[in-house]
């Protein structure tokens, strides 16, 4: 990460100063994302087999159905609780440092210019819940795990592994055992195949990094520079004070030394900006971590999915800066709305780059906002996705560790 940063950082610079040819440093930028996309394609090619093998196994594991309802119950209740305390703190933050009061919104616009408008987007926080419910039951379940669509194959792993084990406890019944070593065996595969693939991270993180720094480098902060510092430091907050203290009262566990066993997922996080590319790593680190497997298999591909802690952080920071910047003064009633769509926004933002930006548009629309302004933050929208996702990683991990030591 670092030598991708300093390279890219130093031709962006030199394009900049005209020592070397603009063209040559897109190139090199060009060829860097390259790298980090194959990186990201041999992730994503283990998700579906990982996500269906280990939740189908983790619940046939469980043995009785009320374990996998209290689990699945002190999950979601964690990402709940997380993600609403996350944008109370980026709420906080961007009302103390106020990054919108001054910002020139005509320089803004002259940067969004070139930047494409979003087309299709949900209209309301109740359509978005409403797809999310309807999307859960694939029509086709094969359909589903070859578009990498991953609540659907999530809720039919998880249908799977519960009727294995009342097939397996039905009188007579031989063949479902054979089904059930089936996908245990599958499972074991596949996290051999997890850990051939790590080993190509630090090439994958590398080509990202340069990507992001050849291409961008510091310009894009000149006119958005508060606003990308208020959001660091919420983050920051979230990650360093909120999820650690969460984890030493819930689990006595030391956060430095649980983020130490995360690192590589951690960082594959970050420069992948990729919550479900990341997941076979987030699995592998935190099973190493001591993290018992039938949690692992159900905590993290669902949290994957729905826990967005940085992303729900992120919407409501962006929509209340969007407001500073038009010099409207959003009250406490509107703020609590921003929050509690945010929230819920946050739920139905899949585990893929720039998703939380399509979701802004319904918290946009909530207060009466205009949804083109999501185009002035742009610019900057891949840094702080790489930030959002390596806390809503974070996250998950802390959850599959909090709802483990709760057994």
């Amino acid at each position: 990460m670092g030598l991708g940063a300093a390279l890219g950082l130093g031709l962006n610079w030199a394009g900049a100063q005209g020592v070397v040819d603009a063209s040559v440093v897109g190139n090199v930028a060009t060829v860097g994302k390259k790298i980090g996309d194959l990186f990201l394609r041999l992730l994503q090619m283990l998700v579906v087999p990982l996500i269906v093998s280990s939740l189908i196994t983790g619940v046939t594991g469980m043995g009785d159905l009320r374990t996998l309802g209290s689990i699945g119950g002190r999950a979601i209740g964690f990402y709940l609780t997380t993600s609403f305390l996350a944008i109370v703190t980026g709420i906080a933050v961007v009302n103390i440092i106020r990054p919108g009061e001054g910002a020139e919104l005509a320089m803004l616009e002259k940067g969004a210019a070139a930047k494409p408008l979003l087309t299709e987007t949900p209209s309301s926080i109740g359509v978005v819940l409403w797809e999310q419910l309807e999307s859960l039951i694939p029509k086709n379940p094969l359909a589903a795990a070859t578009e990498g669509d991953m609540l659907p194959v999530i809720f039919f792993s998880l249908l799977i592994g519960v009727f294995i084990g009342i097939a397996e406890h039905r009188e007579g019944s031989k063949d479902a055992s054979v089904v059930r070593r089936f996908f245990s065996g599958l499972f074991d595969v596949m996290m051999q195949m997890t850990l051939f693939v790590v080993r190509f991270a630090p090439i994958g993180v590398f080509g990202f990094t340069l990507y992001a720094a050849a291409g961008k480098g510091p310009a894009a902060f000149r006119v958005l520079g508060w606003y990308v510092l208020t959001v660091f430091i919420a983050l920051l907050i979230h990650a360093t004070i909120t999820l650690p203290l969460i984890l030493k009262l819930r689990t006595g566990r030391s956060p430095i030394e649980y983020a130490r066993q995360l690192l590589t997922a951690l960082v594959t996080a970050f420069s992948t900006a990729s919550s479900n590319g990341t997941l076979p790593l987030t699995m592998e680190n935190v099973e190493k971590a001591g993290v018992r497997p039938q949690v692992t298999s159900f905590v993290l591909p669902l949290g994957a999915t729905i826990n967005m802690d940085g992303t729900a952080l992120y919407e409501a920071v962006a929509v209340l800066f969007i407001a500073q910047v038009y010099g409207i003064d959003l009250t406490m009633t509107q703020q609590g709305l921003v929050a509690l769509t945010a929230l819920l926004a946050s739920i139905g933002a899949a585990g893929i780059p720039h998703a939380g930006m399509v979701m802004m548009v319904v918290v946009l629309n909530a207060v009466g906002l205009p949804t083109s302004a999501v185009a002035l933050i742009l610019a900057v929208d891949r840094i702080l996705d790489m930030l959002r996702t390596t806390v809503n990683v974070w996250s998950d991990s802390i959850a599959a560790a909090v709802v483990d030591a709760a057994d």
